[in-house]
C-alpha cells in the first residue's frame, strides 16, 4: 500500500494507480499493435492501442466501483479502489454482515463487466471501421474480465461466492476463507505451471503473462486471507477479562 498515484475520487471512493498500472498500461498497448492492421496501421495503430487499454482500465474501475457501491449499500465502508498491472481491487474495511451480503458484493463486479460487454458488442455491430473493431475488442475484453474473475479462488469474485457458500453452509466465516484462499492458490499455481510449460513446449516467451498473472494471483491469495483474519478479529467481541 502507498505505493502509486492518487486520482480523486469517483462516487465518492478514493481512485489510486498503482505504479504496476503504468507497466501494464504499457504492455496491453504495445500488445495490441497488431490488432488492427490492415484497417489502422503507424501512428493510427498506436492511438488505437493506447485508446483500448484506457478504455479497458476504465472498464475495471467501473467493475471495481461497482463493488464499492454493493459494499456501500450494505453499509460496508471502502477505503479506495486500486488499479495493478493486471486489473484492479477495492479494499474494503469490514466484512459483510452474513453470506448474503458477500453474494452481493461479489456479483456486482462480474454483473458490470457483463453490461459493458453487451453495451460494447451492440456497438460493434451498429458501427463501422475502426470503431467497431475497438468496441468489438472491449466488449470481448470485458467479458473474459467477467469470466476470469468467477473463477472459484479468493479473492476473485468467484472465489467470494464459493467463500459465501461455504460460510453459510458451515457458519464459519474464517474457515470459509481459509479454504477459498486455499484455492486461490491452487489456480495461481497451474497458471504458473501452465504458462511455464507453454513456453518450453513452444520455445517463446508469450506466455510469460500468464505466469506473471499467476504469481500476483498467488500473492493477492495470500494477502486477502491475512486481511479477511484481521477484520475477523477485529470483529469479534473479546472474552471476559
Amino acid at each position: 500500500m502507498g505505493r502509486g498515484l492518487d486520482v480523486g475520487r469517483v462516487l465518492g471512493v478514493p481512485v489510486r494507480l498503482d505504479l504496476t498500472w503504468f507497466l501494464g498500461l504499457l504492455v496491453f498497448t504495445v500488445g495490441t499493435l497488431d490488432v488492427w492492421a490492415p484497417t489502422v496501421t503507424g501512428t493510427g495503430a498506436l492511438a488505437l492501442s493506447l485508446g483500448f487499454s484506457l478504455a479497458f482500465f476504465a472498464s475495471v474501475l467501473t467493475h471495481e466501483l461497482c463493488h464499492a457501491l454493493a459494499a456501500r449499500a450494505l453499509g460496508v465502508p471502502t477505503a479506495e479502489v486500486t488499479l495493478y498491472v493486471f486489473g484492479g481491487a477495492a479494499r474494503i474495511l469490514s466484512e459483510p454482515g452474513g453470506p448474503g451480503g458477500e453474494v452481493l458484493m461479489a456479483m456486482a463486479g462480474p454483473l458490470a463487466s457483463v453490461v459493458l460487454a453487451g453495451l460494447f458488442a451492440l456497438t460493434s455491430q451498429l458501427a463501422t471501421g475502426w470503431v467497431a473493431q475497438l468496441a468489438w475488442f472491449l466488449g470481448a475484453g470485458n467479458l473474459v474480465l467477467a469470466v476470469f474473475n468467477l473463477l472459484p479462488g479468493f479473492p476473485l469474485d468467484g472465489g467470494r461466492l464459493a467463500r459465501a457458500l461455504v460460510w453459510k453452509l458451515t457458519g464459519r466465516r474464517v474457515l470459509a476463507t481459509r479454504v477459498t484462499a486455499w484455492l486461490g492458490r491452487g489456480l495461481a499455481v497451474l497458471l504458473v505451471a501452465g504458462g511455464g510449460v507453454a513456453m518450453l513446449l513452444d520455445h517463446s516467451p508469450r506466455y510469460l503473462l500468464q505466469v506473471v498473472l499467476g504469481l500476483f494471483l498467488f500473492r493477492a491469495a495470500v494477502e486477502g486471507e491475512r486481511a479477511a483474519r484481521r477484520t475477523d478479529h477485529l470483529h469479534t467481541p473479546s472474552g471476559p477479562g
